[in-house]
């Protein structure tokens, strides 16, 4: 096999995997078993072809003599990613043709790889068809989500997220206690978080983006204070909130699997909680129980698409108004549940309003002191845009 061909047929096989089989790229990515090079290029071309799928399968379709249908998924998938490359990728032109058919070649599809090469040379030659002059298109966005943010932060706000979103993220790490960040680690503008200039992260920290170290941070947690979580798998930010030293930490979600999941996570780093399994919008806990409670929302999660891009295929405006309802009553039992003088803190990786100030405006919310972001009367947006971080609205109510 020619060099690069396995890491572009790795990389139209995972392509395949998230669009069809449901899978995030996030966690596919990590499954690669190729050399550093060819792995980092697999994260490459898997990322970028699908924040870019809507613009390529329309080029595609486009230059084709036959629809989209009718062309074999893992023909599909090896164009997506030799479109990308020819659009949007940093490969020699001349390569971008080759590896494709001898992508296609490898994966048991000899018969299509004059169609292949053919496609990807008049895309070359020619350029992409028809380029997008909306927004929402260039970003491969569904229309609904830029008129969305839109709406509620501006045209500026919101351009300026669908570019910061279209890259790819750093990685980011906090240290536990009594950890030393490496002398190379820069500082994010999150107390507690850092970044590396090579993406190393010491044996001693724990991987998590600063938006989610700034949820525990706002919710100021000391020792002797009772905790809870609602929403809490799959557990990073449990670990945070345990790492603060609380008197008690009680974890809630609603599925079994990603439970035991966070509670491995959390004893195996010497931590302790109670994992309950309840709806958070229906708590099991009476009144003024605990002195802070985190309400992690499930989301739309738009927030995450420098990570997960895929989530630009699968959330809908009914999801959004969906989660909005379920979103307010969790946050409603969470007041509930929280002691007079406690606090609670609302948390939601995405930037639609109502699933952010919708949600908390009329419950006394307020954006959390000493963060970076954008401030608001009920509280805090960060972005990629605002704070190199990943999108995330946070709220705090004190009680």
């Amino acid at each position: 096999m020619k060099p690069g061909v396995a890491a572009r047929s790795v990389a139209a096989g995972l392509v395949g995997r998230v669009v069809r089989g449901g899978a995030w790229s996030n966690l596919v990515v990590r499954e690669v078993d190729l050399p550093p090079d060819d792995a980092r290029l697999v994260r490459h071309l898997v990322y970028g072809t699908i924040r870019n799928l809507s613009r390529l399968d329309r080029a595609i379709g486009e230059l084709s003599n036959r629809p989209l249908a009718a062309v074999h998924s893992d023909v599909l998938d090896v164009l997506r990613v030799a479109f990308h490359e020819v659009l949007f990728g940093r490969a020699a032109a001349h390569a971008v043709p080759d590896m494709a058919v001898e992508s296609a070649r490898s994966l048991g599809h000899s018969r299509a790889t004059g169609f292949v090469n053919a496609l990807v040379r008049n895309l070359q030659r020619g350029g992409e068809p028809n380029p997008p002059s909306d927004p929402a298109e260039e970003f491969s966005l569904p229309g609904w989500v830029m008129e969305d943010l839109t709406h509620a932060w501006g045209r500026d706000q919101a351009l300026a997220f669908a570019e910061a979103a279209h890259e790819d993220a750093p990685v980011s790490f906090r240290m536990r206690p009594g950890g030393t960040p490496p002398p190379a680690a820069v500082p994010t503008p999150i107390p507690g978080a850092f970044i590396h200039p090579q993406g190393r992260v010491p044996d001693e920290a724990v991987v998590q983006d600063a938006a989610s170290v700034a949820v525990v941070e706002a919710l100021d947690v000391a020792s002797g204070h009772s905790v809870l979580e609602v929403g809490a798998a799959p557990g990073g930010k449990t670990l945070a909130i345990w790492d603060r030293s609380p008197a008690s930490l009680v974890a809630v979600d609603t599925h079994p699997r990603r439970i035991r999941q966070a509670a491995r996570r959390l004893e195996r780093a010497g931590g302790r909680g109670w994992w309950i399994r309840a709806d958070g919008a229906s708590l099991p806990f009476r009144s003024g129980q605990f002195d802070k409670v985190l309400v992690d929302a499930p989301c739309t999660g738009l927030g995450t698409l420098r990570r997960r891009p895929e989530v630009r295929l699968r959330v809908s405006i009914g999801d959004r108004d969906r989660l909005a309802v379920l979103q307010r009553r969790m946050l409603r039992q969470a007041i509930d549940a929280v002691r007079p003088g406690g606090r609670v803190v609302y948390s939601v990786c995405t930037l639609t309003r109502a699933e952010t100030l919708g949600v908390v405006e009329d419950m006394g919310g307020r954006p959390p002191a000493d963060l970076p972001g954008l401030r608001l009367d009920h509280g805090l947006l960060m972005g990629p845009h605002l704070t190199g971080t990943d999108g995330m609205f946070i709220s705090v109510l004190d009680r």
